[in-house]
């Protein structure tokens, strides 16, 4: 993008804002999606593999325990010599030294597994230390939580006695697994994604806003080439416009001069009424010449205050003067149209870095719309206040008001309310436009407030200047 160029206007900025803001959105959406179904596969084969785990370990217990098992399932001396490790029901547990003696007692480790054998009424027979308490022997699959918020996956099997040339059903057998490893993975697995994905959506709105301005480049390229033609063809009309309106004028001025007698005493001509429709018809071309003219020049200066501001050439402008001068140049216009001026004017120093033409041509735009919509008796108010560290002008006149419907689109270009009064009255339909284009230049803000039957307040709101003395120190 050259600097020479005018930047694109802020509605297209905005366009391509929300375009990478909701490509971003998208593609969010999906990662986020796709990440948190892998990590729910990831933890449901996790827990399917615990599960296949428990199964294979229950099943290795049940073959090596039913050989050995005593003919009564009650805690008893031949019961704790075939599950050493285990604490029986009512009597102590054993010394930990005494664990890891048989296949049957390793996977009685409580650090991972915990295993309680009940009796065929369901009555607790012998437990894994800490695994003393109440339990149910059901033979499914159950999740269970400890008083200290840990969780536990069991499963139950049938224990069977081998007695003779058949087996009998001597109890259950239930083995838990902690979910604390599943837990903490899970964990792992969520601050990971989490990190990741903010990583990859700080990419990713990189990425958006790039391709977002790759999908706007031809509207901004169509933007700048309207821009410029617009620019274009405002100058070539310009020059000979003006050579049209200087022989209109000249025109106009030889044919006063051939209906007026002679000094010589020579008559006029037979008919002088024949001229009056010819006279009549170049007013009207120099009316519509010079309209002409001034839109050409509005939009001339519409397209330069689209140009990023110069720093280097802004200077302290003191908008209370300024205001002073305008309510005295459209004093004259003000009485004509029968409208009191008023001014509010509060502070007498409201310096603000600016281009004094252009704030002028501000105000006069706000002012000379006010007066167009002001009936004769009304009262147009022009005030100046300090509120902070921003400088408040507002222009407020008794007309109509502006429909709420409208006030959207009351700062557009050629848009007007009246179309046939404004244009009678010679407007062009640039004037706000261009004040709010100079506002915006000047880093300020326009607002509006209008209600039905109580006429349009224009507030504008700039930043004040440092004190000179703070600002030259700052240099």
């Amino acid at each position: 993008m050259s600097a020479n160029r005018s930047p694109a206007p802020a509605l297209l900025w905005r366009a391509r804002l929300r375009l990478a803001g909701l490509s971003l959105l998208v593609m969010g959406a999906i990662l986020y999606g796709a990440g948190f179904a892998m990590a729910r596969l990831l933890l449901q084969e996790r827990e399917t593999s615990l599960r296949r785990e428990l199964q294979s370990l229950a099943g290795t217990l049940h073959d090596s325990l039913k050989p050995s098992l005593p003919l009564l399932a009650t805690p008893s001396p031949a019961l704790a010599a075939v599950l050493p490790g285990l604490c029986l029901v009512d009597q102590p547990c054993p010394l930990p030294n005494a664990l890891i003696e048989r296949h049957a007692v390793s996977a009685a480790d409580p650090a991972r597994f915990q295993l309680r054998i009940f009796n065929p009424r369901g009555q607790l027979l012998a437990a894994s230390p800490g695994a003393l308490g109440p339990g149910r022997p059901d033979p499914m699959w159950q999740e269970r939580r400890l008083p200290s918020g840990e969780r536990l996956l069991s499963t139950s099997i049938h224990l069977h006695r081998a007695h003779g040339s058949g087996e009998q059903d001597w109890g259950t057998l239930q083995i838990s697994r902690s979910l604390a490893p599943l837990e903490a993975e899970a964990r792992r697995l969520w601050w990971l994604g989490h990190g990741v994905y903010t990583l990859a959506m700080a990419g990713m709105a990189l990425a958006s806003w790039w391709l977002a301005g790759l999908a706007m480049a031809p509207l901004l390229e169509a933007y700048r080439r309207q821009e410029q033609f617009s620019a274009d063809v405002a100058h070539e009309l310009r020059t000979p416009l003006a050579n049209l309106l200087a022989l209109l004028e000249a025109e106009r001025s030889g044919l006063g001069r051939s209906i007026t007698p002679t000094q010589a005493g020579e008559l006029p001509p037979a008919d002088p009424k024949a001229a009056v429709p010819t006279a009549t018809g170049l007013d009207r071309m120099l009316s519509q010449g010079r309209r002409l003219q001034q839109l050409i020049a509005d939009l001339l200066l519409l397209a330069s205050l689209e140009q990023p501001a110069n720093r280097s050439h802004l200077e302290r402008c003191n908008l209370a003067e300024i205001s002073a001068d305008v309510l005295e140049d459209f004093s004259e216009a003000a009485a004509a149209a029968t409208v009191t001026l008023e001014a509010a004017i509060e502070i007498s120093d409201a310096t603000v870095l600016g281009v004094e033409s252009e704030l002028s041509r501000l105000l006069i735009n706000l002012l000379s719309n006010a007066l167009q919509h002001s009936p004769a008796g009304g009262t147009v108010l022009v005030g100046l206040q300090r509120r902070g560290r921003e400088i408040h002008l507002f222009v407020q006149d008794s007309g109509p008001g502006i429909p709420a419907q409208e006030q959207g689109r009351i700062f557009e270009r050629f848009h007007r309310l009246d179309p046939g009064r404004s244009r009678q009255q010679g407007g062009t339909g640039l004037g706000l436009a261009i004040a709010e284009a100079i506002a915006r230049r000047h880093g300020g803000v326009i607002s509006l407030h209008s209600a039905p039957d109580e006429g349009v307040t224009f507030a504008l709101r700039l930043s004040a200047a440092r004190p000179a003395a703070v600002a030259a120190r700052s240099t």
